[in-house]
C-alpha cells in the first residue's frame, strides 16, 4: 500500500483523510455485518466512503460542521448527513437517532482545544469517566469526539478513529488510556508514519476498540506500525498494564527488543546519574543578566561544549537557577530532532533553561553515559522514547528509565 500525505491542516484543526489511510482503517476493523455507520467530523468523507465500500448495505450518518461532504447522493437513502456541532450534549437528537444504537463507528477528529462549555461534563459524565479522571485535566477536540463517538455505540459496538501521538503517550492521558482499556476492548492500535501529514510531521495512531465488552484475563493488545514500505510491521503484543504507560509501537517495540539484547547488569540511567530539568522558560531565559543556555544553543552533538559563565553562578540561590557545569551533560527535551542537541560541557557555567536536562554524575560515568547517548543506538533509543503531535518532546521519567550497559 502507498501511504500518502494528508492534506494541510485547516483553521478548525482538521487534517482530512487520504483515501489509502481510510482503506487502511477499515480493513483492520473486525464488524463482518453492520446495519448502520457514524462518521463524526466527516470532512470530505474519505472515511464514510471507504466504510461504504466495505459495508455497502449499511445506513451511514455523518456530521461535520460544514457541508463539505463529497459523497452525498440525495438519491441514495443509505446516506444521511447533518451540518452541526459534534461536541454538543444533544449529539443524538442532532443525528435523529437514540444514543447507543450505533453497530460501527470511524473519525478523524480535529486537533484543537476547544473553548470549555459545561455540556462536557454531561459527556463525560455519560461514558463512565469521571471516576478515572476529571474532564477538565484532559479536555481536547479528540478527546470529547471519541466520547461522542463512545455515547454512539451500543454495546458491543465497534470504532476505529485517527487520534493524536499524547492520547497514547503523554502522562497527562494515562488516566484516559486506563478508562480506554478497563471500559472497553481495545484491540489494536496502527502507529502512522510522522509526514502523514503535509507540512507537518505530526504523530497519529489508528485506535480499534469495542465498546463496553472487556477482553480476557491476560489478553494482549496488538501494537504495529506503518513501515517505509508502506506495509505493516510485525505485531508487538502488550497487557493492559503496559498500556495504561503507554500505547505506542515504538516504545514497546524498544523494550521488548532491548530486553532479549542487553546484558543482566544492565542500569537505568537514573541508578547512576542525577537528571534535572531547568527552571526557566525560554522567555525568562532572554531577560536574565546572567549566562544562559538554551536549545538554541545546541545544533548538535557537542562533545567539547563551552558555557560562558564564570564559577560565581553557583552563588545563585539553587531552589530558582540550575546551572550547568564542567562534567554536565545537557540534552535537549523538545523540539524537531532533540535528540541530536547533546553536549558534554568541558568549561564555563551557565543557568539552564527549562528546554533542557541536566545528566549530572562523577566524570567517569557521564563520559559513558555521553558516548552512549550520543550514539546511533542511543539516538535510537532517545527518539523513539519521544511523544507528542508536532513537536516531539521527551520526559524526565522517561530518560531516567534508559537502559545501558554500565
Amino acid at each position: 500500500m502507498n501511504i500518502a500525505p494528508f492534506t494541510s491542516r485547516d483553521s478548525l484543526g482538521r487534517y482530512y483523510t487520504d483515501s489509502d489511510i481510510s482503506s487502511l482503517l477499515v480493513s483492520l476493523m473486525d464488524t463482518a455485518k453492520a446495519e448502520n455507520i457514524l462518521d463524526l467530523g466527516c470532512g470530505l468523507g474519505s472515511l464514510s466512503f471507504a466504510a461504504s465500500l466495505r459495508w455497502s448495505d449499511a445506513k451511514i450518518f455523518s456530521l461535520d460542521i460544514e457541508n463539505r461532504f463529497q459523497f452525498i447522493n440525495s438519491e441514495d437513502k443509505n446516506r444521511h448527513h447533518v451540518v452541526g456541532d459534534a461536541l454538543q450534549f444533544d449529539l443524538p437528537k442532532t443525528l435523529g437517532m437514540k444514543e447507543g444504537t450505533i453497530d460501527l463507528a470511524v473519525c478523524n477528529p480535529p486537533y484543537i482545544k476547544p473553548d470549555w462549555r459545561d455540556e462536557f461534563q454531561q459527556v463525560a459524565e455519560q461514558i463512565g469517566i469521571c471516576k478515572y479522571s476529571s474532564i477538565t485535566k484532559m479536555c481536547s477536540s479528540e478527546v470529547l469526539f471519541l466520547a461522542q463517538m463512545i455515547r454512539m455505540l451500543k454495546d458491543g459496538g465497534e470504532a476505529g478513529v485517527i487520534l493524536p501521538d499524547g492520547i497514547f503517550t503523554a502522562e497527562k492521558f494515562s488516566s484516559f488510556r486506563q478508562y480506554l482499556l478497563e471500559a472497553h476492548c481495545v484491540k489494536k492500535i496502527i502507529q502512522l508514519p510522522r509526514k502523514i501529514f503535509k507540512r507537518t510531521e505530526a504523530q497519529t495512531h489508528i485506535l480499534i476498540f469495542n465498546k463496553s465488552i472487556c477482553g480476557g484475563v491476560g489478553e494482549k493488545i496488538e501494537l504495529r506500525a506503518v513501515l517505509g514500505t508502506g506495509k505493516l510491521s510485525n505485531p508487538v503484543l502488550i497487557s493492559k498494564d503496559d498500556g495504561i504507560h503507554r500505547l505506542d509501537y515504538n516504545y514497546h517495540s524498544r523494550l521488548q527488543r532491548n530486553s532479549k539484547g542487553l546484558p543482566q547488569d544492565c542500569r537505568e540511567l537514573q541508578e547512576t546519574a542525577v537528571i534535572k530539568r531547568g527552571k526557566h522558560s525560554s522567555v525568562q531565559i532572554k531577560k536574565l543578566e546572567y549566562a544562559s543556555v538554551h536549545t538554541t544553543n545546541l545544533s548538535c552533538i557537542d562533545a567539547s561544549f563551552k558555557l560562558e559563565g564564570g564559577i560565581e553562578l553557583l552563588d545563585l540561590d539553587q531552589s530558582k537557577f540550575l546551572v550547568a557545569r564542567p562534567g554536565d551533560i545537557l540534552i535537549a527535551r523538545v523540539g524537531r530532532g532533540f535528540f541530536k542537541k547533546i553536549a558534554y560541557v568541558v568549561s564555563g557555567f551557565s543557568v539552564v533553561s527549562d528546554c533542557l536536562f541536566v545528566i549530572r554524575s562523577d566524570k567517569k560515568t557521564a563520559k559513558r553515559i555521553f558516548k552512549f547517548i550520543s550514539s546511533k543506538q542511543g539516538q535510537i533509543e532517545i527518539s523513539e522514547l519521544s511523544y507528542g503531535v508536532a513537536a516531539a518532546q521527551m520526559s524526565m521519567k522517561q530518560l531516567a528509565h534508559i537502559k545501558m550497559d554500565f
